[in-house]
């Protein structure tokens, strides 16, 4: 029987695959999500397939170094080879990429300005930029770089980068200033992991930053969200900070971060709206 334009072309757009291989990453997936070693019986079922065919398997997975086995009849674990495609899949996450993506999301959904930014040689660097429509008059972008303690972003990396990184450029920007209330500050910071200020940097301008850590734990990027005062709710728990906390954790989850922070749900569309601010 001719097959019909209809499945001719969804066989184009849905390749046949090679269905051992299928069936044989559903045995990995279920080691994988198990985060522990697994007897056969126990890992068959997880896999949903009789005993002896998920034994084949894991013959051929062992013989390629992608699980190990602990003996005759032990635990199944993962191999070194899994632990080489696991270390090389999160090298090839670009920190930037995902955080740019991020961000430019982020934009769209608050309609609000977002930048990305990480630690270069002279402090926080500016290497995303995601302008949204409505006007803003600010002369940083793309490779402008950031005061430590004056903006959001710079305090998120005061707060969470070791303190020898930054001890230079922090001892320059400490000339007058309460070393006390800085420290008071930066505690607030990695409490709440985000930081805000109300037109510091940047006169009537409001920001709010969260930082985005990769799989080690290390912070490498700050997401930042800012705008008018009259048109940006810096409150800690206004939907803007939600949104941001959201964007910062997948991201940092995409990286393969362990994110402790359950994401806020906001069920509602963000919009602006004026709010009265109180200087800090």
């Amino acid at each position: 029987m001719t097959p019909t334009p209809a499945k001719r072309a969804r066989s184009a757009a849905y390749p046949t695959g090679v269905k051992s291989v299928q069936v044989g990453l559903r045995v990995l997936a279920a080691l994988a999500e198990a985060y522990r070693p697994m007897m056969l019986t126990e890992l068959a079922n997880a896999a949903a397939m009789p005993t002896a065919k998920a034994h084949r398997y894991l013959v051929s997975l062992a013989q390629a170094g992608i699980v190990e086995q602990d003996g005759p009849g032990g635990r199944y674990a993962l191999g070194p080879l899994a632990l080489a495609i696991g270390l090389s899949a999160l090298h090839q996450l670009d920190h930037v990429r995902v955080a740019g993506a991020a961000v430019a999301a982020l934009r769209d959904r608050t309609e609000q300005t977002g930048l990305v930014a990480v630690w270069g040689s002279a402090g926080p660097t500016i290497v995303r930029w995601e302008e949204c429509r409505r006007p803003m008059a600010v002369n940083v972008r793309v490779g402008s770089v950031l005061r430590l303690l004056d903006s959001a972003t710079g305090l998120v990396f005061a707060a969470f980068l070791p303190r020898h990184v930054t001890e230079a450029l922090l001892a320059a920007e400490m000339q007058g200033r309460d070393a006390a209330e800085i420290e008071r500050r930066l505690v607030e910071v990695r409490a709440r992991k985000m930081s805000r200020v109300r037109g510091q940097q940047m006169a009537s301008i409001n920001a709010l930053s969260a930082p985005v850590f990769d799989h080690s734990g290390a912070l490498v990027a700050v997401m930042t969200l800012l705008g008018v005062e009259t048109h940006f709710d810096v409150t800690w728990d206004g939907p803007l900070a939600a949104a941001l906390r959201n964007a910062a954790n997948e991201a940092s989850a995409r990286l393969g971060a362990a994110v402790v922070d359950a994401p806020a749900r906001t069920g509602a569309r963000l919009r602006a709206r004026p709010v009265r601010q109180t200087p800090t």
